[in-house]
């Protein structure tokens, strides 16, 4: 499909291709979503922050955002709770289980990591890392 395309639009494809392919590899290996550890990483960060705090830094909508954060108070992953000062903001933070859950997931993205990028030289991933962040600014900027 790619092979007639300019070496732009391979790119672009590939990378989107890479985007799945990861995803589902990293669903397959570790039996959850990226955006789980994302979430519990974020709130380990700051020890509390708001639910709209993790939003804009999970770059979702507000619904998306409370259906994991309801998913991860079910597990008994987070407690949710509200200040007496202002009851319309939704503060976040880990549980026991959740930093516990937090630390082995790491570790299971950290060999997920070695793996995808086993055979990559220090400087290969510099550059990748560069390229991809101009990419995401040129994004940012549309």
């Amino acid at each position: 499909m790619i092979e007639h395309c300019s070496e732009k639009s391979q790119l672009f494809y590939r990378m989107h291709l890479l985007c799945k392919e990861m995803n589902t590899a990293f669903e397959a290996q570790l039996k959850t979503s990226f955006t789980k550890v994302e979430i519990l990483y974020h709130i380990d960060q700051r020890q509390e922050l708001s639910q709209l705090e993790l939003q804009h830094l999970l770059v979702l909508d507000g619904a998306a955002v409370t259906r994991h954060l309801k998913r991860l108070e079910e597990e008994g992953l987070i407690i949710r709770t509200k200040k007496e000062q202002d009851k319309r903001v939704t503060y976040i933070r880990l549980t026991e289980s959740g930093v516990r859950e937090l630390q082995v997931l790491s570790e299971q993205r950290q060999a997920f990591q070695d793996k995808m990028l086993r055979e990559f030289a220090d400087e290969e991933i510099v550059s990748l890392t560069n390229a991809l962040q101009r990419m995401s600014t040129n994004v940012k900027n549309m």
